[in-house]
């Protein structure tokens, strides 16, 4: 089984924290970095056993990583993802959770990424409706899909380290085209929500209570 020596997890929220809980408990990896905006946050996170180490400044976070995992709300990988590469180290591969994946490809590869750090798409369908690290839970992954959205571009031993990473937290990983994985998810996933909402909006008060 691979070992990670240093992983960094941009965002220990639900997603990030029950990484974290995963590559610790398994012994995966020996250091977790855990990056953050709060420092609350990072308290929790170390508390329930998700990292190992915390800081507030992403570019001093991931300068020893092997792997950077992007766990940050959609709007802002791009921005993150960007500023971790920058800050890496030749040979990190950086990875991300959003749950949307062409806009975030399409301009992560619009503005190269310094030579020898690769970026590898993925969207873990997994989670819970709760938020923040004190959500975070072990074995979140297990048997649960991860997709991986590689370009013609990616770096083959990237995708492979990716797609690894994701199979020691107990994922199934399918690999799909940035475009395909949005196509898929917008049938399956967004407009089901959409309509569920809808639906929700036009019964009667009266009727919410069944």
């Amino acid at each position: 089984m691979k070992h990670w020596d240093t992983v960094a997890i941009v965002g220990v929220g639900l997603i990030g924290g029950s990484i974290g809980r995963d590559l610790l408990a398994r012994g995966i990896a020996r250091r977790v970095i855990g990056i953050g905006r709060r420092q609350t946050s990072l308290k929790a996170a170390r508390q329930i056993g998700a990292v190992t180490e915390t800081t507030l400044k992403l570019a001093a976070g991931v300068a020893e990583a092997d792997l950077v995992v992007v766990c940050t709300p959609v709007g802002r990988i791009v921005d993150d993802v960007r500023a971790a590469a920058v800050a890496c180290k030749t040979g990190a591969v950086v990875t991300d959770a959003g749950s949307t994946k062409g806009r975030i490809v399409r301009e992560i590869a619009a503005q190269e990424l310094p030579s020898g750090v690769a970026f590898v798409g993925s969207h873990p369908l997994a989670g819970s409706e709760k938020s923040g690290p004190s959500a975070a839970v072990e074995n979140l992954f297990r048997e649960r899909t991860v997709v991986v959205t590689p370009t013609d571009a990616t770096p083959t031993g990237a995708l492979r380290a990716v797609e690894t990473f994701w199979k020691q937290l107990g994922a199934r990983v399918v690999r799909m085209s940035p475009e395909d994985h949005d196509l898929a998810l917008a049938a399956t996933s967004h407009v089901p929500h959409v309509v569920a909402a809808a639906l929700a909006g036009t019964t009667p008060e009266n009727y919410l209570t069944l």
